[in-house]
C-alpha cells in the first residue's frame, strides 16, 4: 500500500471518531444559538431557530410563602428526559416569550410571582421568595436542587437568595443576567448617570428615563406633600404603564408644587431630581443593603454565570465587575459583558465574535444544568430539565 493509501486509509478511520468526539460540543453549540435565536425574536424561523426544539404544555399553579400561596406558572417540554433546571414574573409578555424559549429547548421552567418586582419595587423580601420558589419546586420534582436564571434586578436577588443558608443548599446553579451588586450604586447611577468601578475609577453613561421615574414611585412621600403623594403614586403608575396621557391627566388634581415636580418627571429632567434621589441613598441605606448581595456573596456554594450588556443605562455593567469581586473564584463559571445584549433583551448587530462568545455563554449554562442532574421526575408532570426564571421589570 502507498503512503498517501495508508494516510487516507487513516482519515477514513479517524473521521467517525472525530466526529463523534465533536457531536456533543457541536450539539451543545447548536441547542445554545438555537435558543438565543428564539429568545431574540419568539417568531424566529429557518433550521437553526427550529433545531431540536420541544412542543410545551404551560400550567398554572402555587406554591406556600409564609402561608400564602403565591401564582407560579410552569412550561413543560414534552419528549425530553429529567434534569433540574431554572426558576421570574408570571405574566410579563417578554418572560412569557423567554420561557417558552427555554421550555421548548428542553428545560423545565418555572415562573413564580414576585409582587414587588411586578410593582417596580426591589425589597428584600423577594429575595424570600425566589428562595422558598426553588425550594419548593425541588420538592415537587424531588430532586436535591434546581437551578436559576434570574434576569434584570432579580438577577442580584437570587444572588442575595443563593447565599442565604436559608435555602443555599436547594440551588444548583445561578445564572445572573443584568443583575446588581449593590443597590445603592444603581441610585447613584440614576441620580448622576456615574458609575463607579471596584477600583474606583468612573464611567459615565446616560441613565434610562425611568430609573429616577421608579425611585420616585417608590417613595412619593419623600417628593411630594402629603396631598400630592398618593395622586403622584397613581399618576406614576400610569407613566409606568405607557399611559402618559392619563398620568398627565391625574396630575392636574396636584397642587402647583405638584404638578411642577411632575412636569419635571415629563420632561426627563434628571437634573432636578438628583439631589432627592442621593438623599434617598442616605435615608434607606440599610433597606438598599438587605436587598442587596453585596457583602453576602462569599456564602454562594453554586456555580455562577454572569452576564451583562456593555451599553446597559438600568443598571450598569461596572455591577458586574463588583460581582466578579465579591463571588468565590471556584464558583464563577462565566462572566460576559457582551454588545449583543441591552438590558435584558437579545439584539442589535453586534458581529460574529460578539454573537459566538454570547452563544458560548449560553452553551456553558446549559453545561452547567446538565452537571447538576439528579433526581426523578415526578409522575404527575413528563419529564425535562428545570429553570427557574425569575423576572423581567415590567417597566423596561
Amino acid at each position: 500500500m502507498s503512503r498517501q493509501a495508508r494516510v487516507l486509509a487513516w482519515l477514513l478511520l479517524l473521521v467517525p471518531v472525530i466526529v463523534a468526539l465533536l457531536y456533543p460540543v457541536v450539539q451543545d453549540y447548536l441547542r445554545a444559538a438555537s435558543l438565543l435565536e428564539r429568545i431574540s425574536d419568539p417568531h424566529a424561523t429557518g433550521w437553526i431557530a427550529g433545531y431540536d426544539v420541544h412542543p410545551v404544555e404551560v400550567h398554572d399553579t402555587t406554591f406556600d410563602f409564609q402561608g400564602r400561596p403565591i401564582p407560579a406558572r410552569v412550561y413543560l417540554p414534552r419528549g425530553v428526559g429529567f434534569a433540574p433546571g431554572i426558576a421570574g414574573g408570571i405574566d410579563e409578555p417578554r418572560l412569557v416569550a423567554f420561557a417558552r424559549s427555554l421550555a421548548g429547548s428542553g428545560f423545565f421552567v418555572m415562573t413564580p410571582t414576585v409582587a414587588a418586582l411586578a410593582d417596580y419595587r426591589v425589597e428584600a423580601q423577594s429575595a424570600d421568595v425566589i428562595g422558598a420558589a426553588v425550594q419548593s419546586f425541588a420538592r415537587e420534582l424531588n430532586v436535591p436542587r434546581v437551578g436559576v436564571l434570574a434576569i434584570s434586578f432579580a438577577g442580584g436577588l437570587a444572588l442575595l437568595a443563593a447565599s442565604d443558608p436559608q435555602y443555599a443548599s436547594s440551588f444548583a446553579w445561578v445564572a445572573s443576567v443584568g443583575g446588581y451588586y449593590d443597590l445603592a450604586h444603581v441610585l447613584r447611577f440614576f441620580a448622576t448617570g456615574e458609575a463607579v468601578r471596584p477600583d474606583g475609577q468612573a464611567e459615565h453613561l446616560a441613565p434610562h428615563e425611568y430609573g429616577p421615574l421608579i425611585v420616585v414611585y417608590d417613595e412619593p412621600q419623600d417628593f411630594f406633600s402629603p396631598h400630592d403623594a398618593p395622586l403622584a403614586h397613581d399618576a406614576l403608575k400610569l407613566l409606568l404603564g405607557g399611559n402618559g396621557k392619563a398620568s398627565e391627566t391625574m396630575a392636574q388634581q396636584m397642587t402647583p408644587a405638584g404638578r411642577e415636580i411632575m412636569q419635571d418627571i415629563y420632561h426627563k429632567q434628571r437634573a432636578v431630581l438628583a439631589p432627592a434621589i442621593l438623599a434617598e441613598i442616605d435615608k434607606r441605606r440599610d433597606e438598599l443593603a438587605a436587598a442587596s448581595p453585596a457583602g453576602h456573596l462569599q456564602f454562594i456554594r453554586a456555580p455562577v454565570l454572569l452576564l451583562h450588556g456593555s451599553d446597559d443605562n438600568v443598571i450598569p455593567p461596572t455591577e458586574q465587575l463588583w460581582l466578579k469581586q465579591g463571588i468565590p473564584k471556584e464558583q464563577l463559571v462565566e462572566a460576559l459583558v457582551s454588545p449583543a445584549i441591552s438590558h435584558v433583551e437579545v439584539g442589535g448587530k453586534p458581529g460574529l465574535r460578539n454573537e459566538f462568545a454570547l452563544v458560548h455563554w449560553m452553551v456553558e449554562m446549559i453545561r452547567v444544568a446538565d452537571n447538576t442532574r439528579g433526581g426523578s421526575a415526578p409522575t404527575q408532570w413528563p419529564a425535562g430539565e428545570w429553570i427557574a426564571a425569575a423576572g423581567v421589570d415590567p417597566a423596561w
